[in-house]
Parts: C-alpha cells; sequence; structure tokens
C-alpha cells in the first residue's frame, strides 16, 4: 500500500469507529430512555457493552496467531467484524421495544463484538505497514477521524431522531461503515503476510520492559486526569448557570473539534520534536488546559477552553499511541498494541469514577486542578521513555 492508500484506509475504519461509539456510548441510553426503561437497567446494558472491548486482548491474540481461513492475519479479521458490525445496526431499528429487549441486547453485545474485532485487525495492520517515521502521522489521521465520526455522528444523529426518526440513526451508522468495508476489499493484505518470525509468546515478556511499563501507567494516568474532567463539563461553573442541554453538547462538539485539531498537530510536530519531547509538551498543555477550566470568565471564554482542552486530549492520545506503536513487538502487534490501549480503557473508567466523587466532594473547580496535579505525575515517567 502507499502512504496515501494507508492513510485513507485507516480514516475510513476509524470514522467508522467514531460513528459507532456515538451510538453506544450517547444514544443508546437515550433510545432506551424513550421506549421507557429505567435507569439501572440500562446501566447494566451499558455496562456489559463495555465486556467486548476488555476482550479486545484476545482478540488480539488471535489475529496475530492465526490466518482466517488462510486468508491473513489482518484484512478478514477487519472485513469480518464491519461485515458484523454493520449486519446488526441494519437490525435494530427492526426489533420491537420493550418486549425483544433481550434480542435487542445480544444483537448490540455482537455488534460491539465487531467492531472489537475490526479494530485490532486495523491496529495490527497499522503497527506492521507503517514506517516508523509516519506513525505519529497515522496515528494522527486515526485519532482524528474517530473524533471527525462521533462529532459528525452526534450532530447529524441528533437532528435525525428529532427530525426524522431512530431508524435513520442506524442507518447513518451503517453507511459510515461501507468506505472501510470497500476500501478493506481493495486494498487486501497479502495472505502470506506475517510478522518476522511469526506468533510467539515469548514476544509478550517485552511488556515487562521499563519503558512499556511507564508508557502503560502513562496511558492510564493521562486518560484518568482528562477523561475525569470531561466527563463533568456540565458541572462546569458557567454551563451549571446556563443549564441547557443544548449548550452542554455544543461544549462537548467543541471538545470534539479540538480533539481533531490536536491528532493533527501531533502528527505533523511529534516525528519533529521527537517522543519525549512531544509528550512533555502534552503533558504540561493537558494540565495547563485542566486549570484553565477552573476558571469562570463566561460562556464565550469557556467554549474557547474546551476547544483548548480537547487540543490537549487530542494531542496526548495521539502522541502516546504512535510510541504504542513503536514499542509494540510486530510478532503480537494486534495483541501488544491491544493491552496499551486497556490502560487508557482502565485511565478512563477510573477517571469518571474519581471524578464523580472529587465532584461533589469539591465542587468542578476542585476536580480541575486536582486532574492537573495528576496529568504532571506523567512528567516522572517520560524519562524513561525512549526519544
Amino acid at each position: 500500500m502507499t502512504r496515501t492508500q494507508r492513510l485513507t484506509l485507516f480514516a475510513s475504519l476509524y470514522l467508522a469507529q467514531g460513528a459507532v461509539l456515538s451510538y453506544f456510548f450517547t444514544f443508546n441510553l437515550l433510545y432506551l430512555t424513550q421506549h421507557g426503561f429505567a435507569a439501572d437497567q440500562i446501566g447494566f446494558f451499558q455496562a456489559v457493552l463495555v465486556l467486548p472491548f476488555v476482550l479486545k486482548i484476545l482478540l488480539g491474540i488471535l489475529s496475530d496467531r492465526f490466518s482466517l481461513f488462510g486468508l491473513g492475519h489482518r484484512s478478514p479479521y477487519i472485513l469480518l467484524g464491519l461485515l458484523i458490525q454493520l449486519s446488526c445496526f441494519g437490525m435494530l431499528p427492526l426489533i420491537s421495544l420493550p418486549e425483544g429487549l433481550d434480542l435487542f441486547f445480544i444483537t448490540c453485545l455482537i455488534a460491539a463484538l465487531g467492531m472489537a474485532l475490526s479494530d485490532t485487525g486495523t491496529d495490527g495492520l497499522a503497527v506492521e505497514a507503517t514506517p516508523e517515521h509516519e506513525r505519529p502521522l497515522v496515528q494522527g489521521v486515526m485519532v482524528g477521524a474517530r473524533a471527525a465520526g462521533l462529532l459528525l455522528s452526534l450532530l447529524v444523529g441528533a437532528w435525525l431522531a428529532e427530525r426524522l426518526g431512530w431508524p435513520l440513526v442506524f442507518a447513518m451508522i451503517v453507511l459510515l461503515g461501507i468506505p472501510g468495508l470497500g476500501l478493506t476489499l481493495w486494498l487486501w493484505q497479502d495472505p502470506g503476510r506475517q510478522a518476522p518470525g511469526g506468533f510467539s509468546w515469548e514476544a509478550f515478556r517485552g511488556l515487562a520492559r521499563r519503558d512499556a511499563l511507564s508508557l502503560a501507567a502513562m496511558g492510564l494516568i493521562y486518560a484518568l486526569a482528562l477523561d475525569g474532567v470531561l466527563s463533568f463539563l456540565a458541572f462546569h461553573g458557567d454551563a451549571a448557570q446556563l443549564g441547557d442541554i443544548g449548550v452542554i453538547g455544543s461544549l462537548v462538539a467543541l471538545v470534539m473539534v479540538g480533539r481533531i485539531l490536536g491528532a493533527v498537530a501531533s502528527g505533523r510536530l511529534t516525528d519533529r520534536l521527537g517522543y519525549r519531547r512531544s509528550l512533555r509538551f502534552a503533558i504540561l498543555l493537558s494540565a495547563m488546559a485542566c486549570v484553565a477550566l477552573s476558571l469562570t470568565f463566561g460562556p464565550v471564554v469557556l467554549a474557547l477552553l474546551c476547544l483548548l482542552f480537547g487540543f490537549a486530549y487530542g494531542y496526548t492520545t495521539t502522541t502516546y499511541s504512535a510510541l504504542a506503536m513503536t514499542l509494540t513487538d510486530a510478532r503480537i502487534a494486534a495483541s501488544m498494541f491491544a493491552i496499551f490501549m486497556m490502560f487508557i480503557n482502565i485511565g478512563i473508567g477510573l477517571g469518571q469514577g474519581l471524578g464523580g466523587t472529587l465532584t461533589s466532594q469539591i465542587g468542578f473547580q476542585g476536580l480541575a486542578w486536582v486532574m492537573a496535579g495528576v496529568s504532571l505525575v506523567n512528567l516522572v515517567l517520560v524519562r524513561r521513555l525512549p526519544d
């Protein structure tokens, strides 16, 4: 594949991911609420939907070790995952609720499994097919495309649900997955291609290296800090005073725009600055953005600060992911990269829990200051990472 083909393929696959995540993390809650389900039922539903993303490590091992029907280690898994995901979203609006909740739940779970399977294959292919000097650029495209998929789906999906009905929301998610499906077929990986040396259980020992452990810890810490603040943005003094759901949604949209810009900036700058300098910049910018969000200067300034915060989040995620690609052993590309991403997911979960506790005890302003301090802990870990 040429560089343009790689970037286009990864952008299309991550755009589809963003669309699916917009449903699982936002629209699913609204859809089930409109059909009369209680908060505790929805909470259990949402919690179980996370399970396939936790199992991505096992799916990564599957992709690393076995060529699917002799067709390859990456493209068949990406294609199969996409077909499962798109088929399930095509079925969901046909299931009658509330009587069909069990079938709806199982279909959602299978869709999440399909997305996780496609994601592990995509990440493994990205590690294997991307030259070292292009990894920050590729991650910038991937992180930016996922944020763009989230933003586009949230904005268009909300309008469709309100004006034209929920079936078109599901149709939108299917349509956004079709480009990735077509490009996967067009740019099919050579079935005989495999990492030098093939799959090796010994390669997992690389996770015990000092740099790998430091990077994993860094992922947990930055996700805990930034998502802890983002999840409770509605409690910001200016946002709470406005108290309008549409305004809160607009602020989150601005964060997403900032994440796209941050991903693009990291993709361009990290190769020039080196990983350590780029990560130091990301850490300091993240801490500064958290502190800035503790200030209350009115809704206009808050909007600008949300853009800055999103930029810091996107820049940090892209730089972290690019270095994770570099530290990943090609023999277990999908598995090892999934493990690095797992620490981000753990951090997000911890951040949401800790963020709720801190917001209730010391308010959003105190939360922002605490998370700024947590972000700065990563400055200690940067010294253990390669440049």
